[in-house]
């Protein structure tokens, strides 16, 4: 088991023992020949510890192919579909208005988003190239190394949530009828 599907598990359990209405938002797995097709059809390969976690939650469960409630902010986790269709759309934006400078695009053919709003204005994106996470946002620059990997990105979502049920002062957020409540 990688570090990345490892990290989503110790999460999953989190939920499942203190959020457990959020916990059955979570996407199933996606089967290998869906990542693979996936990757052919954006031209991509995925990282490692990307594959993994689809291996674990990427695919089905809602139409809009996105675990929600999960990550503070209001920012939904893509699942396979949702990745593809988000990146699509992005690199479509790029193509028909090239970015001015090609050393600082505005979507770059190697970033997988893997985080997004509802009409993927904001969100993260795995470089392809470094496996590090950014972030986009409607109209802002991408930031870089806002994550070291997506293992650090599960891992800093756990540790919020792990400072709600320990009670600490500080925390962002709460459990309500059994779902995760971001503040």
């Amino acid at each position: 088991m990688g570090d990345a599907q490892a990290t989503w598990q110790r999460l999953m359990e989190w939920l499942e023992n203190n959020a457990p209405m959020t916990a059955t938002s979570v996407l199933g797995p996606a089967a290998p020949e869906e990542i693979a097709s996936a990757e052919e059809r954006m031209g991509v390969r995925f990282p490692a510890d990307l594959r993994s976690w689809l291996l674990t939650s990427g695919a089905g469960g809602s139409a809009e192919n996105v675990t929600q409630g999960v990550l503070p902010g209001n920012r939904d986790f893509l699942g396979l579909t949702a990745i593809e269709k988000t990146y699509q759309f992005k690199m479509e934006i790029e193509r028909d208005d090239p970015s001015d400078d090609p050393d600082f695009p505005f979507w770059h053919e190697q970033w997988i988003p893997v985080v997004s709003d509802d009409d993927a204005c904001y969100g993260k994106f795995l470089d392809a190239r470094s496996g590090r996470i950014g972030s986009f946002g409607d109209g802002d620059a991408p930031s870089f190394g806002v994550h070291e990997s997506l293992t650090a990105l599960f891992g800093e979502t756990l540790a919020l949530m792990e400072r709600i049920s320990t009670g600490a002062r500080d925390a962002r957020g709460r459990v309500e009828d059994g779902r995760l409540i971001w503040d």
